[in-house]
């Protein structure tokens, strides 16, 4: 089990929990690179958590356009997933300062949508761009 957190300890943060392949290798890239999943959001008064499943290539896409946004720290980063259940858009203002707006979803297709935005520094930013290396080497795409 591996862990992408953006923000705070406690407040202001979001954070995916990724607890491995959903399935064993059968040689289908689809079917081969779903992980599931616990998203946990954490934004004024509003928190919860549901379960989502991720493809490991949406990961993978979201950190090399993080990694720009972190050596940069101007331009945006956008994490969306197949099944829409969590859209990210990280956007630096030069200066340091990363505001992540982002929307969630407790079912596919059907759920409950929460639209929110916390704002993280670059030293934050390098944090999440770390544990999500750290996700991406545990559970790497599968060709």
């Amino acid at each position: 089990m591996k862990s992408i957190a953006f923000g705070g300890e406690e407040h202001e943060r979001l954070e995916v929990t990724v607890f491995g392949y959903e399935r064993a290798a059968s040689g289908d890239y689809h079917d081969d690179n779903w992980l599931s999943v616990e998203v946990s959001v954490k934004c004024g008064a509003f928190h919860g958590k549901f379960p989502a499943a991720f493809l490991t290539g949406e990961l993978e896409s979201f950190h090399a356009q993080l990694i720009s946004l972190y050596q940069t720290l101007v331009g945006t980063a956008k994490f969306e997933t197949l099944e829409g259940q969590l859209e990210l858009q990280a956007t630096g203002d030069g200066a340091g300062h990363i505001k992540i707006s982002g929307e969630a979803l407790d079912q596919a297709g059907i759920g409950n949508k929460l639209i929110f935005d916390i704002v993280i520094d670059q030293t934050q930013l390098q944090t999440s761009v770390q544990s999500l290396a750290a996700v991406m080497l545990a559970f790497p795409v599968r060709t």
